[in-house]
Formats: structure tokens, C-alpha cells, sequence
């Protein structure tokens, strides 16, 4: 848990350094599920579902089994939608001059959405989910971590972080769609 709070703090407040760190680490895709992803991308469902479940969200007020089913198809969706939005981002390096490595390309997505996962904790207090646009800085993190992680030369750098950003919002579109087709929100 240290280890995660460290890896947070750094990639938020000095993530060019704490780069360099992940890049030297070998870590494999079981231990960033079980140690990084796996905690930090509950935090958006189950925020989210405590916030409207106690304080009520656009003029619904969840029940609490009905809430927690939503924020446990969320959850459990997002996990595998991270590992494509990895493999893609894996595949698409080359096309960028850069090396394709699909355990790279998920630590590089991992860590960029560390600023979103902390941001939708804004969800727990009405009027404050607003605040959620500070997770854009993970934009800023990804781009940082590109050319380190994939070896995408700065000069593709921009453009591949749009692809990478679009990637990333059809991604959510996809998501949303499908737990509210599992999970509807009028049934809350």
C-alpha cells in the first residue's frame, strides 16, 4: 500500500522523475491489476455510487442494491477496458515510430489515469463533481510517459497523445454504454 502511495504522489507531483522510475521497473500485468489498478479504478463506480446512493444524483435517488450493482459492473467492466485501451496503444506505437510492448503500453495507461481515478472522488460530494476536469492532468502524465514507456519520439509525441486521447474517450463511450445496458440507471 506504501509502494502504491509513493507511486501516486510521484506521478502527481513530480511525474517526469517518477517516470524514469517506472521505466526501470519490470513490474508484470498481475501485480499492476492486484497492487495499482485493481485498488485505484474502484474509486470512480464505488464514489460515484456512495455519492448518489446518500445525497441522490439528477433527481434520483438509488437504492442501495440497485446503486452497488452499477458500481460493480462499472468496476468490473473498466478493468478489461484498460487492457484494450493498453493493447491498442501497444499497437498502434509502431505506426508512431515507436515499439510495440503490451506491458508497457498497460503501465503507461495505468499510470495516466491515476489523475482521473483521484478526481472522481469529487463524486462523493454534491457540487463538487465538477472537479473531475482536474483528472485531465493525466493527459499531461501520459504525454510524459510516451516516449519513455512506447519510445515515441518527441516528434509524434502530440499526435500520438490525440490518438491516444481519442482512444481513450471512445474507450469511456464504450463503457458507459455497456453497464448502462447491464445495469440501467432508470432502474436505480
Amino acid at each position: 500500500m506504501q509502494d502504491m502511495i509513493s507511486r501516486v504522489k510521484g506521478l502527481i507531483l513530480t511525474p517526469r522523475q517518477e517516470w524514469e522510475r517506472i521505466e526501470a521497473e519490470n513490474t508484470s500485468v498481475r501485480d499492476l491489476y492486484l497492487r495499482y489498478i485493481g485498488v485505484l479504478a474502484a474509486i470512480p463506480p464505488f464514489a460515484s455510487f456512495l455519492g448518489s446512493w446518500l445525497f441522490g444524483a439528477r433527481g434520483l435517488h438509488p437504492t442501495f442494491a440497485a446503486g452497488l450493482l452499477r458500481a460493480v459492473m462499472q468496476y468490473a467492466l473498466s478493468l478489461p477496458a484498460l487492457f484494450l485501451t493498453a493493447f491498442v496503444i501497444s499497437m498502434a506505437a509502431p505506426y508512431f515510430d515507436g515499439r510495440s510492448d503490451d506491458r508497457r503500453a498497460l503501465a503507461l495507461a495505468a499510470y495516466s489515469y491515476t489523475p482521473a481515478w483521484l478526481a472522481s472522488a469529487f463524486g462523493l460530494v454534491p457540487g463538487l463533481r465538477f472537479l473531475d476536469v482536474l483528472g485531465l492532468y493525466g493527459i499531461y502524465v501520459f504525454s510524459l510517459g510516451l516516449t519513455r514507456m512506447m519510445r515515441v519520439p518527441k516528434d509524434n509525441l502530440d499526435v500520438f497523445t490525440l490518438v491516444a486521447l481519442f482512444l481513450t474517450v471512445a474507450m469511456g463511450a464504450l463503457h458507459a454504454w455497456l453497464v448502462s445496458a447491464i445495469a440501467p440507471a432508470q432502474l436505480l
